[in-house]
């Protein structure tokens, strides 16, 4: 596996999650865009736009408004936003390289994680939740190895040419960090993506049912052991009481539904830091910085769902409980008309224009995950999809100049010439 101007990237975003090392995981994507490219800065100019007069408005009608959490999630959100807007990637990103060579660190990460606890001679799902399987990440890293590892997968699987032995390694170790961690949602979400190249390859169908023999049990204990608490009071699952608490959002704030609460005020990740129940089940420390606190529609639409299972933490602590996801996310805090744009441009980009599996996969699972769990702000992902973005322009380049080789040569322009008979005939 070639190692070249991807490597600093990659390992920017598999430093150990700290809080300081957040300034690597935002600089690291904001440096992988050509900036300077009008196919960047027009679309960065009308966002800017769009997400401070979204603020101002929330302001300006008297409801609390955090402008640190505004700030903090404008830099994790950016990654995913530049991609489904289509920023341009700077000239010396390789997407293929970045995905591949994030993997092979993440096994590396992950298994030292594993020998801490005692690996080999204690396994994961037998002496200690896989969890830990979790790229060094922390608590919550288990989500980034699965993300991460899905994206090596479809990048595995759509190469042009026929995969070296170190290549099918790489895949192996995709496969690993996909399957290993305890991420069930991301897992599935996974699967139902990577389900469209069984129309070209059916020993993925085999590989698949050997995997499911071993992943199925696991998923059906967890599915019977899984705390229902939160079904069982408000008689819906959590994730569509997610659209349901949008739905009350819009019915009481109706400006929300044209331009949101505004980025950080409702469920994302410094909404989710900040917010009272973050006291009882989180597992990092409200950021201690000046103007951070639970807005006003966060406390009154979502925190008090999650408030009341506090003495039960059990009831909304997994992914599969929590009350809000990716795609609630987006229509609580950019609003309708802004969240069908990003899904159309998503659509365009990775699906529509993509023209091969690649892109067609990433589109599917950037919509699952997110109906399931809140992605939109992982940098990660964000990553993921830039490089993705990435490959899918350096393919669709490299078909086009095959064609434009092809086109010659069908014209004659390659025709071996006939021999002129006599001057004359020139």
């Amino acid at each position: 596996m070639k190692i070249t101007t991807s490597l600093p990237f990659a390992i920017a975003m598999a430093i150990p999650r700290t809080p300081a090392s957040y300034a690597a995981y935002v600089a690291a994507p904001l440096l992988l865009i050509n900036w300077l490219s009008s196919r960047t800065y027009a679309p960065a100019l009308f966002l800017i736009f769009f997400l401070t007069t979204a603020g101002f408005v929330n302001y300006a009608l008297g409801l609390s408004f955090s402008v640190t959490a505004w700030a903090l999630e404008l830099a994790l959100v950016l990654p995913f936003l530049a991609a489904a807007l289509g920023f341009k990637p700077a000239a010396y990103v390789n997407g293929r390289r970045l995905i591949r060579s994030l993997n092979v660190i993440v096994l590396i990460t992950s298994l030292l994680s594993l020998i801490q606890m005692g690996f080999p001679f204690q396994l994961p799902y037998v002496h200690y939740l896989p969890d830990y399987y979790n790229g060094g990440f922390g608590n919550g890293g288990a989500k980034i190895v699965t993300i991460i590892g899905f994206f090596g997968i479809a990048e595995a699987l759509t190469r042009k040419r026929k995969m070296s032995f170190m290549e099918n390694r790489v895949l192996l170790v995709s496969v690993l960090n996909f399957l290993a961690p305890n991420f069930i949602l991301g897992i599935l979400a996974g699967v139902a993506a990577l389900i469209i190249f069984l129309r070209r390859n059916r020993v993925i169908l085999f590989a698949g049912a050997a995997v499911a023999m071993v992943i199925v049990p696991y998923v059906q204990f967890r599915a019977e052991t899984k705390n229902n608490q939160f079904t069982e009071y408000y008689g819906v699952n959590p994730k569509l009481y997610a659209f349901a608490a949008v739905g009350e959002l819009y019915v009481d704030q109706p400006h929300t539904i044209l331009v949101g609460t505004g980025l950080g005020q409702f469920s994302s990740q410094p909404a989710i830091w900040s917010s009272p129940i973050n006291r009882y089940i989180g597992s990092h420390d409200l950021p201690q910085l000046p103007g951070m606190f639970s807005a006003e529609v966060h406390n009154r639409y979502l925190a008090p769902a999650l408030l009341r299972f506090k003495s039960d933490i059990w009831a909304i602590h997994s992914s599969a409980n929590k009350p809000y996801g990716g795609i609630s996310q987006l229509l609580a805090e950019f609003g309708l008309p802004f969240t069908i744009f990003i899904l159309y441009s998503l659509y365009a980009l990775y699906w529509r224009n993509a023209r091969g599996d690649f892109g067609r996969t990433i589109f599917l699972f950037v919509i699952g995950v997110n109906l399931l769990d809140p992605q939109i702000d992982s940098p990660w992902f964000g990553v993921m999809l830039i490089a993705s973005l990435e490959a899918i322009r350096r393919d669709a380049a490299r078909r086009a100049g095959a064609d434009q080789l092809e086109g010659p040569r069908e014209s004659g322009v390659f025709a071996v010439p006939r021999p002129i008979s006599s001057p004359n005939a020139i």
